[in-house]
């Protein structure tokens, strides 16, 4: 049986955890899953690079030469479309912090305005 804890240390029950984790996830922010995203397109980006470098100093190893190249194909294909995905994410990423920065608190200013009133 799992055993999990909470911040504090208390145990929970399964049930009990999986409750907190959705409503941890359903509380995620625009920007903390953007960041998530920016993060996991540039770990997949890496490994495309990782394996299309592998592919091409062992392609000698490989029984069926054709196989590799058409493995190469694949790699530099998925590595230019997953980098152009992580160049747009980041992008959206500084956008989505500009606009939390640049963000007018609602309940302030209209707490501000019933008190003016009174």
């Amino acid at each position: 049986m799992n055993v999990w804890k909470d911040k504090e240390g208390n145990k929970l029950s399964s049930k009990e955890f999986l409750k907190r984790f959705k409503e941890g996830v359903s509380n995620i922010t625009p920007v903390q899953k953007l960041q998530n995203e920016v993060r996991s397109t540039f770990t997949m980006f890496i490994g495309y690079v990782v394996g299309l470098i592998s592919l091409i100093i062992y392609r000698d190893s490989f029984v069926v030469i054709w196989f590799t190249y058409a493995l190469i194909i694949i790699f530099l294909g998925a590595t230019w479309s997953n980098g152009i995905k992580w160049f747009a994410l980041r992008q959206q990423l500084k956008l989505f912090k500009n606009m939390d920065n640049e963000a007018i608190d609602l309940e302030k200013v209209f707490n501000q305005l019933d008190g003016g009133k009174e």
